[in-house]
């Protein structure tokens, strides 16, 4: 059996040997965290005649315990392929998990700032939903970000409870009161009409929309510091 521990200490020979913009797991081990192989998509931002040879050197030393299935695609590619609505690269980003990403805590701290400026927009328009939702996004990317730093293998989830919780695992405080946390969450959760009214005024308000703007603004800065 091979171990997602063992696919992080794979993905950084790959990181090594083709400076990747992105490793990706999937199938099994990327599903329960273990499994009879490794498939990893690896994203590259340009094609090298010889990455495949250089690759099977770097990884001889693994095959001797477990399979491991790489696929290397060039950026320009894989995004090809997803717009033509290839099934594989959906299932892989559907179920997928990734491993490595370039800059990836930069990356998520630029998606925060984004999140935040289009909440800030919505709300100056009158779309107070709207400036809600992508206020929890930021929130969440901003989190993500910090955990990144401290070594968190990046997780599908847009709960600010679970977020916090892992933080707590990595003896990292997030600047969020308990009241600020279940107000965020059920924001977001708010996000489809067969949710309305989990909030006392069913749709968000001026009030709510400002208070989820000044919750962001609050955390991006906290976060901001801690990665400098």
């Amino acid at each position: 059996m091979v171990t997602l521990k063992e696919a992080k200490r794979l993905t950084r020979t790959i990181v090594k040997t083709l400076k990747p913009l992105s490793v990706i797991l999937f199938g099994s081990v990327a599903r329960h965290g273990e499994g009879e192989d490794l498939d990893l998509l690896i994203i590259t931002e340009k094609a090298r005649k010889d990455d495949e040879f250089r690759l099977h050197k770097s990884l001889k030393k693994y095959y001797k315990r477990f399979a491991v299935d790489p696929f290397i695609l060039t950026a320009p590619v894989a995004r090809e392929y997803y717009l033509k609505g290839s099934a594989f690269l959906h299932l892989i980003l559907r179920e997928g998990r990734p491993l490595y990403m370039k800059d990836m805590i930069g990356e998520w701290l630029k998606q925060s700032y984004e999140e935040f400026e289009m909440a800030r927009y919505l709300f100056d328009g009158g779309y107070f939903k709207g400036a809600c939702l992508h206020s929890q996004q930021s929130v969440e990317k901003a989190i993500k970000a910090l955990l990144l730093k401290k070594g968190w293998t990046l997780e599908k989830t847009h709960n600010i409870r679970r977020l916090v919780a892992i933080a707590e695992d990595y003896r990292v405080k997030i600047n969020l009161t308990d009241e600020e946390i279940v107000f965020i969450d059920s924001i977001y959760r708010s996000r489809y009409p067969a949710e309305a009214g989990l909030l006392p005024s069913g749709e968000p308000d001026q009030t709510e929309a400002k208070k989820a703007l000044q919750i962001a603004e609050k955390v991006l800065s906290s976060v901001k510091k801690r990665l400098k």
